[in-house]
């Protein structure tokens, strides 16, 4: 009696479980899942398949053949960079079809920026003048800024904090 009931407590492997093999036989298994997708659409026309196209000839065939093994040839030959001198790059230009520049582009010359006070703004800036030494075009005049309201802003109409309308 104690050897059967110690039996019963055993789990037994989905594998080797009886029931769960008679469900997955039977089918009962499968009574709860959701219907497949397309299941309530007609059955397709089969009328409706184009036709099969022509085969293309044999000269058209074999030319394609050999333009892919002429193609497979030639990517297992190693790569030669086509490519031309950058001005102010080192090395002279070479002969390739393809302008690609053989050098990465020198780095930009930027103007430095006049240092900013931390104190009160300057009454007059000083002339700025451009890297070539000619003097700078005079600066417009700026725009006083504009005034900030004292009380905060209306909330939104409560129509408007919702969750957004489903697409349609």
């Amino acid at each position: 009696m104690l050897l059967c009931l110690s039996l019963g407590a055993c789990a037994v492997p989905e594998e080797l479980n009886v029931v769960a093999i008679y469900d997955r036989i039977s089918g009962r298994a499968d009574a709860n899942r959701p219907v497949p997708p397309g299941m309530d659409l007609p059955t397709p026309n089969l009328a409706s398949i184009p036709p099969r196209p022509e085969r293309p000839s044999p000269e058209f065939r074999q030319a394609v053949t050999d333009a892919l093994a002429a193609d497979r040839a030639r990517s297992r030959d190693p790569l030669v960079l086509r490519s031309v001198a950058v001005p102010g790059a080192a090395g002279g230009e070479s002969s390739g079809g393809a302008a690609m520049p053989a050098a990465p582009p020198r780095r930009a010359s930027l103007a430095s920026a006049p240092a900013i006070p931390w104190g009160e703004a300057p009454a007059q800036p000083a002339p700025r003048s451009l890297p070539d030494g000619a003097p700078a075009a005079p600066a417009r005049p700026s725009a006083p800024l504009p005034e900030m309201p004292a009380d905060a802003p209306a909330a939104p109409p409560p129509e408007l904090l919702g969750p957004p309308p489903l697409p349609r």
